[in-house]
């Protein structure tokens, strides 16, 4: 039987003004303290995100890492505890995100409030770079592509040379992919949540193509979950449908494909992708960059 359980949402408590995106995620920290409930209700695709993270990063060997949108610190703290030896530092907007995450801290980790968008002026790590940036969901939190782009520049900014930047984001093609899977067997359209604007995957494509070889070097690319969410989201789903039964994320169902190899990129039905880019050493004109 699929189990009738349906965790609480947060997003029934959501700000009346929509447009205040960081009064959401200081709702959230209040909501959940340190719990990762409070950057994504799918505990099991966060451990599939998270460990999908750090095997890319124990290829790297880096000595620091900048963990941009870190939330409460949750993929923070495991983090710094599978890297000991590695400085993590951990920047997020929300002032209430970071007391959350400061109240958990270790001896190879800290926290301090920033911006993405001024991130190479924020006075507490202005002076650093970094071997690892990563942004764990953080650019969807911006209006548009135009801050996106900032965004991603000003992470550069705080890599060092032949270091790397790692976008975990959400891209609003492989979201489509999935809908149209669950368009086919009768199921309605997942939206994206009010506070986010998923990546364009063609205006990245271009950007990212743009930049090869100049400012940033695409090495990497996967689709976290694939294999995932077709189960959860697509597969399961059905069978609650047919069952007139809520889906519930902590299902043995998903317990089981969480665990499952992501199948590949030939046909993305995760929104999540990772990119992961290294940074050149070489100067370039970014006015050259098309809008």
């Amino acid at each position: 039987m699929v189990s009738t359980a349906k965790p609480k949402s947060s997003r029934s408590k959501e700000p009346q003004n929509e447009g205040d995106i960081k009064a959401f995620w200081d709702q959230q920290a209040f909501i959940h303290g340190g719990s990762d409930l409070a950057t994504n209700p799918d505990q099991h695709y966060r451990v599939l995100e998270i460990d999908s993270i750090l095997r890319v990063i124990s290829a790297m060997n880096p000595e620091t890492i900048l963990d941009v949108g870190c939330g409460n610190g949750h993929a923070t703290l495991q983090i710094a505890k599978k890297f000991p030896e590695v400085m993590v530092t951990g920047v997020d907007f929300s002032e209430k995100m970071i007391a959350q995450a400061k109240r958990r801290i270790i001896p190879n980790v800290d926290y301090f409030e920033g911006d993405v968008l001024s991130l190479s002026r924020n006075k507490h790590i202005v002076d650093q770079k970094y071997d690892v940036v990563l942004s764990s969901r953080c650019l969807i939190n911006l209006a548009n592509w135009e801050e996106q782009k900032v965004g991603i520049l000003e992470m550069r900014k705080m890599t060092a040379v032949n270091g790397h930047l790692i976008l975990v984001e959400n891209v609003q093609d492989g979201l489509d992919n999935l809908n149209n899977l669950r368009e086919k067997i009768g199921l309605e359209p997942i939206k994206a949540p009010w506070h986010n604007k998923y990546l364009p995957q063609s205006d990245l494509t271009k950007f990212l193509t743009e930049i090869q070889g100049n400012l940033l070097t695409t090495e990497y690319v996967e689709n976290i979950g694939n294999y995932y969410y077709l189960t959860s989201r697509v597969l399961y789903a059905k069978i609650c449908k047919d069952q007139g039964v809520e889906p519930d994320y902590n299902n043995p169902i998903n317990a089981i494909a969480a665990k499952m190899p992501t199948l590949g990129e030939y046909y993305a039905c995760s929104p999540n992708f990772m990119f992961v880019l290294k940074k050149e050493e070489a100067q370039w004109d970014t006015k050259k960059l098309s809008s």
